[in-house]
């Protein structure tokens, strides 16, 4: 689905949005990251989704977008986009253990269509590009620049992004389990059992 992402290119996002971030290399559900609200302007939510009705935050880290009209807890929602450079998703190698992958577009910049209400923001997720279904059924709403913005204004579902064709995967260690690592140990290649 998503559980982990990547926002290092902290070049990219100053050159294109004027925004100073600190490069991160493993976001984990409730850390603060960069969005864009429906304006496109900057802000910094937690990623863990809550409807404002909820007595307990709920910490809904990714929303179906099958499922974002139908299902209460999203009853209030607005549209918005997470900055990233690359996620993670994790994989059953041939001895049965879980291993991650990170998945990126040559480290450049990209979004994934999100959903927020206050401050407080989840990640929507589609069925997966065949080209991505042999890592995990579901993926983020992958989104480029002009694909982003027809997200803020419509709502309008983006299942074959152009961003697509530059996607690459590859396995990296199991130091990325830890939300603790973060740094680039946690995006480098690895060999799998």
């Amino acid at each position: 689905m998503c559980g982990r992402f990547v926002l290092s290119n902290y070049t990219e996002v100053n050159e294109l949005h004027n925004v100073l971030i600190e490069p991160s290399y493993n976001i984990a559900p409730s850390h603060c990251t960069l969005i864009f609200n429906q304006e496109m302007i900057p802000e910094f939510l937690e990623w863990g989704y809550s409807p404002s009705w909820a007595k307990k935050p709920m910490n809904l880290i990714n929303a179906k977008y099958e499922s974002l009209d139908i299902k209460p807890s999203f009853r209030e929602y607005e549209t918005c986009v997470f900055v990233a450079d690359g996620w993670f998703e994790w994989k059953i190698n041939s001895i049965g253990e879980k291993y991650p992958i990170f998945i990126h577009a040559d480290q450049a910049i990209f979004y994934f269509g999100g959903i927020r209400n206050g401050s407080r923001a989840a990640i929507v997720t589609i069925d997966a590009h065949p080209s991505l279904a042999n890592i995990h059924h579901r993926q983020p709403m992958l989104l480029d620049q002009e694909e982003a913005s027809c997200w803020l204004k419509n709502k309008k579902k983006i299942s074959s992004s152009n961003l697509l064709g530059k996607v690459k995967s590859y396995p990296v260690s199991k130091y990325v389990n830890s939300p603790l690592n973060n740094d680039q140990r946690c995006i480098l290649k690895t060999e799998t059992k």
